[in-house]
């Protein structure tokens, strides 16, 4: 009877382990049902069907084991659950990401306890159920115990409630996904048919906006948590309302708004193509299948109403042939923007360094220009932050070698994320930098006709946001000409650099249809 309890209590606590990993709590939950049932089917069934039973049972709690983990680690760094049918061509940047933040012994140490602990626990469950007996147990003892069987199960499934202080992880981690996979199948389903959808697919020109520039720049990891949050508010909001103050003082003209991104802490591609399409781009396949169907974007509006088409994607150091699938006359990455100076970890190249080189390729280009600028200096791990410079010592290698030195007196990754306090300090400070970059390019070098987009990505991971902070981001319109300012201001943004807390939702793939009714035919 005692090794009965054993087991009971061994499989609780790998049970109740599943719901703490997805949801990191139990609340008033000690019992997993599941916990009970799988050694009472056990007992109930005959002898020589238990050794296949234990290894289906093992194998099975081995899968939601390592399944829950994943789950957990999504969780962190997405703010959602893991999709098996979409996430696992992920699983490379998602390494190659936590080597960055970690360093590579922290990233294998992490990689290896997970593994460890799978084993020995599945190894422990494997253990106790072959040695499970019940010596004595007769006929009629197996029909009561059916009998218990069933009315437990059938209770707790049709009617979980009923029991609160029960729960069923293992159930639930099964029909959560299951569930997921239908509603991924519907969803990929109603996406092909709305980019099927001719109306969708055509390009229009945006009139209103032929012979002027037109910048969209997108600032890593800002969310509306850098301006609502206590925590991060007392940085960034200071530097929304000096820069206000100068922007206006050199005759420029802002409003700003709020826009849901697709995605959260990371992925920052599909908030990209969202945006660019106006159709929401939740999903890598969702990505492909719009690359493959050649949907028309913001990159088609703009060549239609007379522009040049032009990326800067300072992150990218490998090929990137889905730029020219989505149109782009010419796509400068980290292989062919002349920096000189230390990549800073993940980053490659700070953003005002980024901006400068953008003027001096905005200045080779005739009028009119519609450029992508991927601005990354807010991209984690957040060390080393930089001071923004003189904006004419930025190609000296002088200035080089200062950051080079910054870099070396800065804290490693592998150091600042050991305190989760500081790493939100810098994440801070990241984007303070960001903006103070952006802002400075705007005052310095905006011509006269010339529309800036700035905006972010999506929020940072839940780690920095808190669990329930959404994905809402901030998105700035800036141009000296008053007349390209006041439809936004008409569509319902607010005048100046900080957006309403509470104004009306818009999703970020809104943007493109806005821009056609604002500037359209």
């Amino acid at each position: 009877m005692y090794h009965i309890i054993a087991i009971v209590f061994a499989l609780n606590v790998l049970l109740l382990g599943l719901r703490y990993l997805i949801e990191g709590r139990l609340d008033a939950t000690f019992l997993a049902w599941e916990a009970v049932w799988l050694p009472v089917i056990l007992l109930l069934l005959p002898q020589r069907w238990r050794p296949w039973l234990i290894r289906l049972i093992v194998s099975g709690l081995a899968l939601l084991l390592l399944l829950a983990s994943v789950d957990a680690l999504t969780q962190l760094a997405f703010g959602r659950r893991f999709n098996p049918w979409l996430d696992f061509g992920l699983a490379d940047s998602a390494f190659h990401q936590l080597t960055q933040n970690l360093g590579v012994f922290a990233t294998l140490i992490i990689v290896a306890s997970i593994v460890v602990i799978l084993f020995l626990s599945i190894w422990i469950v494997a253990r106790c159920l072959v040695g499970l007996r019940l010596p004595g147990i007769t006929r009629n003892r197996r029909l009561v115990l059916g009998l218990l069987l069933g009315i437990s199960m059938a209770i707790n499934l049709s009617s979980p409630k009923l029991a609160p202080y029960f729960s069923t992880p293992a159930v639930d981690l099964i029909t959560t996904h299951w569930q997921q996979m239908q509603d991924t199948h519907r969803a990929y389903a109603d996406f092909k048919r709305s980019v099927a959808d001719e109306r969708l697919l055509e390009a229009r020109s945006l009139p209103a906006l032929a012979d002027r520039d037109v910048i969209l720049g997108f600032i890593e990891s800002y969310g509306v948590t850098a301006l609502f949050d206590p925590r991060y508010a007392p940085t960034i909001m200071p530097r929304l309302a000096d820069f206000e103050q100068r922007l206006k003082r050199s005759g420029i003209h802002m409003a700003s708004a709020k826009l849901t991104s697709p995605v959260q802490g990371g992925q920052s591609w599909l908030a990209h193509a969202t945006l660019l399409s106006g159709l929401s781009i939740t999903t890598q396949r969702h990505y492909e299948l719009m690359l493959s169907q050649r949907q028309s974007t913001l990159i088609d509006d703009f060549r239609k109403t007379g522009h040049r088409n032009l990326a800067i994607m300072p992150a990218l150091t490998q090929p990137w042939p889905q730029g020219q699938r989505l149109g782009y006359d010419r796509v400068l990455t980290a292989r062919n923007i002349p920096y000189k100076g230390p990549s800073l970890n993940w980053v490659t190249m700070p953003d005002q360094y980024t901006w400068r080189f953008f003027e001096t390729q905005r200045q080779a280009y005739e009028p009119p220009l519609f450029a992508e600028l991927a601005l990354i200096s807010s991209h984690a791990p957040w060390t080393p932050i930089l001071p923004i410079a003189d904006w004419e010592s930025l190609e000296q290698d002088s200035l080089f070698e200062q950051w080079a030195g910054l870099k070396a007196r800065a804290q490693t990754p592998e150091e600042l994320w050991k305190d989760l306090d500081k790493v939100r300090e810098h994440y801070a400070r990241a984007i303070d930098y960001a903006l103070a970059a952006a802002f400075g390019y705007a005052e310095r070098y905006l011509h006269d006709d010339a529309l800036i987009v700035l905006l972010g990505d999506h929020q940072p991971a839940p780690l920095i946001t808190g669990d329930n902070a959404g994905r809402d981001v901030p998105l700035h319109v800036l141009s000296r000409n008053k007349d390209v300012i006041t439809p936004f201001i008409e569509a319902g943004f607010t005048s100046g650099l900080v957006p309403q807390e509470q104004s009306p939702e818009r999703s970020m793939a809104d943007f493109r249809p806005l821009l056609h009714r604002m500037f359209g035919q």
